[in-house]
């Protein structure tokens, strides 16, 4: 499996103490993601230019000609062979690799150390990304086995697959933190590129059968969502789900976005403050994970 970081003591990604997987692969593309770095399922080179002292090292030594050096570092990934010669050769620790490949022993091998935490908390194991259904057999096979260690399993989801896909997974997920960005689906398309309709109906069926096992999250975006909240909390209830999180706009992944020297598009936008989401709050809305 694709793996892009393993976190283990998570207490945002659902109840107790927790072991969150970040998968990667995402079919979606939302300009305010704080995980870029998992949206393809390879490996990618992330550039810290605040440790760069553009010394060369990196591009003296890449035997393929995918580091090039001139008035900015950029890397063509379409050469790299991700032999990994630029990061040790990088004294400034200024380069490093996101993407690794596990199996499903060995993510489980790591998730486990901590199962008396989980005893003792109600915690578990939470699938994140990326989206984690993107790596579908692999993704399967992880839940099986890891049911099979009696492990409470989480899973944070855009609902962008196939129902076929959510109905078989979801036989061994105790809880969906089901992603609901927007109720508009031409809005949805041109900011994410998916397809709220899919979307939309996943969370329906899924709704019909498990809806006390569902937590609708919703990343507070301004100029995006923010005006429509009050529907989606209308909507979400209609369909008898466990709560709404409304997670404010943090901006906590664009140093990743540098890294991966792709443009920001919200650089100038300062962090939401959760206060200002307080009139929404109830017993049925939480404001932040």
């Amino acid at each position: 499996m694709k793996v892009s970081n393993i976190e283990r003591f998570a207490t945002h990604d659902g109840p107790g103490i927790r072991t969150t997987v970040f998968l990667k692969g995402c079919s979606l593309h939302c300009p305010w993601c704080a995980n870029p770095e998992t949206w393809t399922v390879q490996p990618v080179l992330m550039h810290d230019e605040t440790k760069c002292v553009l010394c060369h090292q990196c591009e003296k030594h890449c035997s393929q000609q995918a580091i090039s050096i001139q008035d900015q570092w950029t890397w063509d990934k379409e050469k790299c062979t991700y032999c990994q010669t630029c990061i040790d050769t990088c004294i400034p620790q200024a380069l490093s690799m996101n993407g690794k490949d596990m199996t499903i022993d060995e993510i489980l091998e790591e998730v486990l150390k901590d199962q008396d935490y989980y005893e003792e908390s109600h915690g578990g194991m939470t699938l994140s990304g990326g989206e984690p259904l993107y790596q579908w057999e692999e993704v399967y096979e992880l839940l099986k086995q890891a049911k099979g260690k009696q492990l409470h399993i989480a899973m944070e989801t855009t609902g962008h697959y196939s129902w076929d896909q959510l109905e078989k997974a979801s036989s061994y997920v105790d809880l969906f933190l089901f992603d609901i960005k927007h109720l508009d689906k031409n809005k949805m398309k041109a900011y994410t590129g998916a397809n709220l309709d899919r979307i939309l109906s996943n969370f329906e069926r899924l709704a019909q059968t498990r809806a006390k096992d569902i937590i609708v999250r919703v990343p507070v975006i301004p100029g995006f969502n923010d005006d429509i909240l009050q529907d989606i909390i209308t909507y979400a209830k209609a369909h008898q789900v466990q709560a709404v999180h409304l997670l404010p706009y943090h901006s906590m992944g664009k140093k990743k976005w540098h890294q991966l020297n792709k443009p920001y598009k919200y650089e100038n936008l300062d962090m939401m403050d959760e206060a200002t989401l307080s009139i929404y709050a109830s017993d049925f809305v939480q404001i932040g994970g």
